[in-house]
């Protein structure tokens, strides 16, 4: 019985690191498209136009909130984390779909469609947790 005790032990040690690696990961993107997003918005508001629009700088500073409120929710293992994570991933969706519509030619604006669903995916999972 002690083995199989053990063995079950050291499959939870290692849920528990995997666990671990996933939020670890997730926190590491939601800072970058933190920081991504959050800089974006004087680059929109500098190109003018329909990128300086107010529907697309609020997408970007929600993305920003939201990421940056997603990874201090991980960093204090709240148990709201994985909820605050289901609506990052969507807000992220909504910010690289708008990027993209906006600037496909413009490298600042596809680098955070790209930030935006690296950080979607990374959130879904810990959302899954």
């Amino acid at each position: 019985m002690g083995n199989r005790s053990s063995q079950v032990q050291g499959r939870q040690v290692r849920t528990e690191e995997m666990a671990s690696t996933i939020m670890q990961e997730c926190i590491k993107n939601c800072m970058e498209c933190f920081q991504t997003c959050t800089s974006l918005v004087q680059h929109c508001l500098g190109m003018g136009g329909e990128h300086a629009e107010p529907f697309h700088i609020g997408v970007l500073q929600a993305c920003s909130y939201v990421c940056e409120t997603s990874s201090k929710l991980m960093l204090i293992n709240s148990e709201f984390h994985s909820d605050m994570c289901r609506i990052c991933a969507d807000i992220c969706i909504a910010c690289a779909v708008d990027c993209e519509k906006l600037g496909p030619n413009d490298p600042m604006m596809k680098h955070c469609a790209e930030v935006c669903r690296r950080c979607a995916e990374s959130c879904s999972k810990m959302a899954a947790h």
